[in-house]
């Protein structure tokens, strides 16, 4: 079945739309966390933001 060039660009915007409320998530749920449970992970706030972009953006 041909690809719908059409179609293609939308379905690829709502994907990229639920990774980015995915991260968005990923970073809140780290976020609420104390800085001594961030660090009993091995974790500092600074560490968030690439988190979150691994959890929402990149393939296992």
């Amino acid at each position: 079945m041909a690809s719908n060039r059409f179609l293609d660009p939308i379905v690829t915007l709502f994907g990229d739309i639920g990774r980015a409320r995915h991260a968005v998530n990923e970073y809140e749920r780290l976020n609420r966390m104390s800085d001594a449970t961030l660090a009993a992970r091995g974790l500092t706030r600074a560490d968030l933001p690439g988190l979150a972009f691994k959890a929402g953006f990149e393939r296992d």
